[in-house]
């Protein structure tokens, strides 16, 4: 794990240092074709006439370029896209960086050549897909075989979403039931069962498996491995754990003093009361702006439901907020009037008969989640925090998952770190592990960083 952690950081590094050298070499190369061709689309230079590039020139072209670049996701962990894809999103950028250059010398009252600008796009757009291309196919990311410690349903979801998701780097190479798991809670072993627990130690320092993953279990038998662990693995080896709900809420340890025993402070509702002044601020500081620069695409989304299906424009729905408060939600409509006529709640799911013509893309882009900034201004919701879910469902989730009370002390977000790394669909208890974490580790500097990479997955529509 550790070499795949710093694989991953050389690779963007790579990537970086490619870009940057792609933009400062086309915007040159596109400066001197200015100067030495004559081309249809530019004015013949008078005699007299003095082109030259100063250093804010060269810091524009590449400014322009690399924010765009992390936006639509092309310094994310490696991950399978189809060239296509990758295409499109270049295209895209790139369009939108020689519109961002033209406002910029525009608005500063610079005089500079159009046709710079032009031949800028032109040059630098298959020069990106070069460069990507020829990147990805140098780089290969090292596979390392993990065992399971464990191997009931988190353990048969963890390998499902480590086969589907290569890009990672592990393969499953078997399972190790956990000494004190359930047995209703064993089932069938989702793949080759590799020996007990104590084989661990035998396996790693055999180059068998590579690293070591904890899906469940009490302490006692984890220090015991630990222990046998110690002084033996190889150095390039990794233990890693799937936390419980428990586990989620220390991963930032607070600790206290009873004399000269440390305890661990695991819930703290007294801090979260004391940070909830800046949470507010941060939401009306970045709610209002938002919700002003909303309103005409809100207005065109409106007139889009209204055209496409019969149906009120807004839907609104029941869901359970902090404290477990139920609110009613508003949400543009993206399902055919009707679509839970029977009374039942159904989640959506990938082509959803129900949904409108207009549906999907604004699901895909979450445009039908505008008018959730009303509940963010009036303190309802956040803009971080918890996605607020239906009755029916909290219902379920709260006799069925342990610790999922906890995520009702905070308020329901627009947006959380389930959003920005699970999937749709992906389940309770994993969306739970996410809210935990949020809780434990919440800070000014998360929320900024979870807003930012929300706007860079609803601009590449991923995650949905």
């Amino acid at each position: 794990m550790a070499r795949l952690r710093s694989g991953v950081r050389g690779s963007r590094v790579l990537h970086l240092l490619g870009d940057v050298a792609v933009a400062l070499a086309t915007f040159y190369l596109a400066f001197q074709l200015r100067l030495q061709v004559s081309l249809p689309f530019t004015q013949s230079r008078l005699p007299g006439d003095r082109l030259e590039l100063f250093a804010t020139d060269w810091v524009l072209a590449v400014l322009s370029l690399l924010p765009l670049l992390y936006l639509f996701g092309f310094y994310d962990l490696p991950r399978p896209r189809a060239w296509p894809e990758i295409a499109r999103g270049l295209t895209t950028v790139v369009t939108i960086q020689g519109l961002v250059l033209a406002g910029v010398y525009f608005l500063g009252n610079r005089e500079f050549p159009r046709s710079v600008l032009v031949l800028f796009v032109a040059l630098e757009l298959p020069s990106l897909v070069l460069w990507r291309w020829a990147i990805g196919k140098l780089q290969r990311i090292e596979q390392r075989r993990v065992a399971i410690i464990g191997t009931g349903s988190a353990a048969r979801e963890l390998a499902e979403t480590l086969d589907s998701h290569r890009y990672h780097g592990l393969v499953v190479a078997g399972f190790v039931p956990a000494p004190d798991q359930e047995e209703h809670d064993m089932g069938p072993p989702p793949g080759p069962l590799l020996g007990t627990v104590d084989d661990v130690p035998r396996l790693l320092a055999a180059g068998e498996i590579d690293d070591v993953i904890l899906v469940t279990g009490r302490r006692e038998w984890r220090s015991r491995l630990l222990d046998q662990l110690a002084g033996i693995r190889p150095a390039a080896s990794s233990v890693l754990l799937l936390p419980g709900p428990f586990d989620s809420l220390i991963g930032r340890m607070r600790y206290r003093w009873v004399h000269d025993l440390p305890v661990i402070e695991v819930m703290g509702e007294s801090e979260w009361h004391q940070r909830l002044p800046w949470k507010r601020s941060l939401d009306l500081i970045v709610g209002v702006p938002a919700a002003i620069l909303a309103l005409p695409m809100m207005g065109i989304v409106a007139l889009l439901v209204r055209a496409t299906s019969p149906g009120p424009v807004l839907y609104r729905q029941v869901r359970i907020g902090r404290d477990r408060q139920p609110f009613t939600l508003l949400k543009f409509r993206t399902m055919q009037e009707g679509a839970e006529g029977d009374g039942d709640e159904v989640l959506a799911q990938p082509g959803d008969p129900r949904l409108t013509p207009v549906g999907a893309f604004l699901r895909r882009y979450r445009l039908d989640e505008l008018p959730q900034l009303v509940h963010v201004l009036s303190g309802t919701m956040s803009l971080v925090g918890p996605r607020p879910e239906r009755p029916g469902f909290v219902a379920r989730y709260l006799q069925d998952i342990p610790g999922y009370a906890e995520r009702f002390s905070l308020p329901p977000g627009l947006t959380g770190l389930a959003q920005i790394n699970g999937e749709y669909h992906s389940s309770a208890q994993n969306k739970l592990r996410y809210d935990l974490a949020y809780l434990a580790n919440r800070s000014l500097w998360l929320d900024l960083s979870i807003l930012v990479r929300t706007l860079k997955i609803v601009l590449t529509s991923r995650g949905t």
